[in-house]
């Protein structure tokens, strides 16, 4: 079951059956949501295999996952061949706490930064080939957000706009709950990571000029205007969120920024899913399959047309990341392969997307308050939001 038609579904996934010669797949072209789900089990369609884009709630509540754990065993499907933080960060998702491995990774996007080399040399300054940490890109942001013949500068863009999932990505390294797994309580305010972010955060958006005011302006982000130095992002956006070849030529690839003081992880990598169902006939045919999707053989080919790896070290196989991609050749791409990814939580919240702390950056880069001020505003929205969700389920 794959959502996004039967071209990419060919690409990515017909090369399996040349490793599994007794195996044929079979597209079923629908979305692991709830009304797509149902309407597929009412018609009595078993896709073996879903790729839950759109996450585990559904099949959850639909209880169509069936755990690997026995599987793997069964097979002797090596786990070393993912990295540990991806591992753990599927294990983390079983909500019953037992840490069972509920799918097999589609691919890891690690984050980077991207820079226009144009804006550096703009401003007279040496690219950032070597690892720095958030306080020296704090001071490059600094350098280069500045007007220039006219143009207004930004020395730095978190992502594609204030709301993007990037904006958190210093977050995010520092791997912690926002909420209580358990009981949903709201630990913005409690957790230390979460005010060392915002006060980050508060250097960056402290910036004059490093936001644009114009909320016309801001329904584009504007790094590919040229006129923004760096970007913090993850490696397929070259591909996907520039779209002018003109802009891409002059980009350049360096590592995530780190915290410093030893700290020097990526976030946790996660990934969607790939979910044998629990009422499928062929469940060790399955797991074939999705351990041939994770081969190197298959990665490897995945790599050559811009899917990033979840065989996070194998490098060999990240070698051919772009390979077959024409905005990929000659940047360089191992650069977002060079910070490794933290542990994350031993359980994730499903609580945290209720915490809306991307979405509310704009606003906090706008305001005065103080940043404890602000968290204390920020749990109690959360806090209403948890609730309703929580009515909801009930």
């Amino acid at each position: 079951m794959y959502p996004w038609g039967a071209d990419a579904f060919e690409q990515r996934y017909r090369g399996i059956e040349k490793l599994l010669p007794n195996v044929t797949i079979e597209l079923v072209d629908s979305q692991a949501q709830m009304d797509p789900l149902q309407e597929l089990n009412a018609q009595k369609i078993v896709p073996d295999i879903i790729f839950a884009n759109w996450g585990l709630d559904a099949l959850y509540e639909l209880d169509m996952i069936e755990p690997l754990d026995d599987l793997i065993q069964k097979h002797q499907f090596d786990l070393k061949a993912l990295d540990p933080s991806l591992v753990a960060s599927i294990r983390a998702m079983d909500r019953t706490g037992q840490g069972r491995i509920l799918g097999f990774p589609i691919q890891y996007s690690p984050y980077g930064i991207w820079y226009n080399k144009e804006v550096f040399d703009k401003f007279g300054i040496e690219y950032p080939t070597e690892r720095l940490t958030w306080d020296e890109v704090v001071e490059l942001a600094k350098q280069m957000t500045a007007e220039r013949d006219g143009v207004q500068y930004r020395g730095l863009e978190m992502g594609p706009g204030l709301a993007s999932g990037e904006v958190t990505v210093p977050l995010s390294q520092l791997a912690v709950n926002l909420t209580d797994p358990d009981t949903g309580e709201v630990l913005i305010d409690k957790e230390p990571a979460v005010t060392r972010y915002f006060e980050l955060m508060k250097k960056i958006y402290g910036i004059p000029g490093i936001v644009n005011e114009d909320p016309e302006a801001r329904k584009d982000y504007e790094f590919p205007k040229k006129n923004v130095g760096m970007i913090v992002s993850w490696i397929e956006y070259l591909r996907w969120g520039v779209g002018d070849p003109e802009v891409a030529a002059n980009m350049e690839a360096a590592p995530l920024p780190v915290w410093g003081d030893g700290e020097e992880s990526a976030p946790p990598a996660g990934s969607n899913l790939l979910v044998i169902n629990k009422y499928s006939e062929h469940k060790d045919a399955a797991f074939k399959v999705l351990a041939a999707y994770l081969s190197p053989e298959h990665q490897t080919e995945l790599a050559k047309i811009g899917d990033a790896p979840p065989l996070f070290n194998n490098k060999d196989v990240i070698s051919h990341f772009g390979e077959n991609v024409e905005v990929f050749q000659g940047k360089n791409v191992a650069a977002f392969y060079e910070t490794s990814p933290a542990l994350p939580p031993a359980k994730i919240s499903t609580w945290d997307p209720y915490v809306d702390i991307g979405g509310s950056m704009l606003k906090f880069s706008q305001s005065d308050m103080d940043i404890a001020s602000f968290l204390r505003q920020l749990k109690e929205e959360s806090e209403i939001k948890i609730k309703e969700a929580k009515k909801q389920k009930e």
